[in-house]
């Protein structure tokens, strides 16, 4: 897989910003609302180090560049019996992650609205184009109500008790399904499988339509999606 080093590059910084921001707002929300635990491990901070785990940031590497199916971040600590309103503030902080990452990729699209974004030079609007999609794809991705992710942990937190504790019991099965989910159609599509007509693409059909919705909300005029996408393939080409 043969990718341009400054491509790598914004594409790395678009990554490391968006889950750097995701994780200091859930670890920022649950301090506002009472829990110090996440500060007290230093991660109510902008430092993208305190936020990846060795393991993590080095399979972010391979995942660039093709040769693994996801990495991760580091989870931020969070006690529901000492933030705010148990479990509803469980569900704040958890919504914060994907919100956060809806707010940065809405500024960095505030150039484009300024002359219609014609007077960016290619390389910069590559470079917004990484960081606003990526962003929108970690919102969209963690809102899926599946666990660990922040939907099921929004959703099990403002579901009334007597709904929470069996969507609890899911927990540790659906992680399982999950996995199977993302790691299934890479394996396939590495292995030349995908001549089988079998499509696992699942993960893709169910994040696409939430993808969508957040696009809408952060380039909501149609004229600036088609812009951020012909730019960046004309930089492309």
């Amino acid at each position: 897989m043969q990718m341009d080093m400054n491509d790598f590059v914004m594409r790395l910084v678009a990554i490391v910003l968006g889950v750097t921001v995701h994780e200091f707002s859930h670890a920022f929300v649950a301090l506002r609302l009472g829990d110090p635990t996440a500060a007290q491990e230093g991660r109510v901070t902008l430092n993208p180090v305190v936020h990846f785990d060795p393991l993590g940031a080095f399979m972010m590497l391979f995942v660039m560049l093709g040769y693994a199916p996801m990495a991760w971040g580091k989870p931020v600590p969070i006690n529901v019996f000492r933030i705010r309103w148990g479990r509803r503030g469980f569900a704040l902080s958890s919504l914060a992650g994907p919100t956060s990452n809806l707010l940065l990729a809405s500024i960095f699209a505030i150039p484009l609205y300024i002359d219609g974004g014609a007077w960016i030079s290619p390389q910069l609007y590559n470079f917004l184009y990484y960081v606003i999609m990526t962003n929108i794809g970690l919102a969209a991705f963690n809102m899926l109500p599946l666990p660990p992710l922040d939907g099921f942990n929004t959703f099990a937190g403002l579901l009334p008790q007597g709904w929470a504790t069996p969507m609890e019991r899911l927990r540790r099965p659906a992680n399982i399904v999950l996995m199977i989910l993302i790691i299934l159609p890479w394996m396939l599509s590495r292995l030349n499988l995908t001549r089988l007509n079998l499509d696992p693409r699942i993960l893709d059909a169910m994040i696409a339509p939430i993808f969508q919705l957040f696009q809408r909300i952060v380039l909501p005029v149609s004229g600036c999606c088609h812009a951020v996408g012909h730019s960046h393939e004309h930089a492309e080409a």
